[in-house]
């Protein structure tokens, strides 16, 4: 999937929005539910965090249920688990790679429903 292809798909989602937290860096973004909780995160991954040496690559972390995190990357060398991030609860998807680019939109929808804020939260 292409950067272009996958920050539409986050626009798109209702009240969403792509900012660019960390000063003087333009290449991390952050998709949001308006300016609240994250549902994803764009950055470069090294290389070496996949076995794969030097360099970097562009890849999209998401929230994901445990358990079908566990099938994913069983089914999938493209999703592991996140870099950076707690990895029982987000994973990592290669977006260059065997992930089709349905089933990363469709695991986007995913995390951007798992995020939303709760009415009644914390009453």
């Amino acid at each position: 999937m292409d950067q272009k292809t996958l920050f539409k798909a986050a626009e798109e989602m209702i009240g969403s929005r792509i900012d660019y937290p960390f000063d003087e860096d333009w290449e991390t973004a952050v998709f949001r539910h308006g300016a609240g909780k994250w549902f994803g995160i764009c950055l470069y991954v090294p290389l070496k965090y996949f076995g794969e040496g030097d360099g970097r690559e562009y890849c999209l972390n998401i929230k994901c249920p445990p358990d079908l995190a566990v099938i994913l990357c069983g089914n999938y060398r493209g999703i592991l688990p996140a870099y950076h991030m707690n990895k029982t609860h987000w994973i990592t998807v290669r977006l260059g790679s065997d992930v089709p680019d349905e089933e990363i939109i469709n695991l986007l929808q995913l995390s951007y429903d798992l995020t939303l804020p709760h009415a009644g939260k914390g009453k």
